[in-house]
């Protein structure tokens, strides 16, 4: 871990470093949790780019949006096979943990909890 200073601390420091503790996890057996770690830092990888490239508002949005295909496959059962639904439960924690650092809110289903209107 580098040593530097908190208001240098930046998301992509913190995505980095879940990709590292999803590597070498020692606290939980790392073939029970190979798919679900797969798919976690398939989700970080993949963020990490779009970080470096996008706005907040495009990154939130495609993120959103991928949450919100992902969450139909799962209601209709799109992932048959276990490994791959363990991969991709992995791949929407992952989007959900970075979202939840930009803002909190984005833990819960904004469908299920709508914002009210704010003027």
């Amino acid at each position: 871990m580098k040593n530097k200073k908190l208001t240098h601390f930046t998301l992509i420091d913190l995505v980095e470093r879940k990709i590292q503790f999803t590597k070498t996890n020692p606290i939980f057996d790392q073939n029970e949790f190979k798919h679900n770690n797969e798919g976690e830092r398939l989700a970080y990888r993949e963020m990490l780019s779009d970080m470096k490239e996008m706005k907040e508002d495009e990154f939130l949005d495609k993120y959103l949006h991928l949450l919100k295909t992902l969450a139909k496959k799962f209601e209709s059962n799109a992932f048959t096979d276990k490994r791959e639904q363990e991969k991709m439960t992995g791949y929407n924690n992952g989007i959900v943990f970075v979202l939840k650092c930009i803002d909190p809110i984005y833990e819960f289903d904004l469908e299920e909890y709508p914002l009210p209107d704010v003027e």
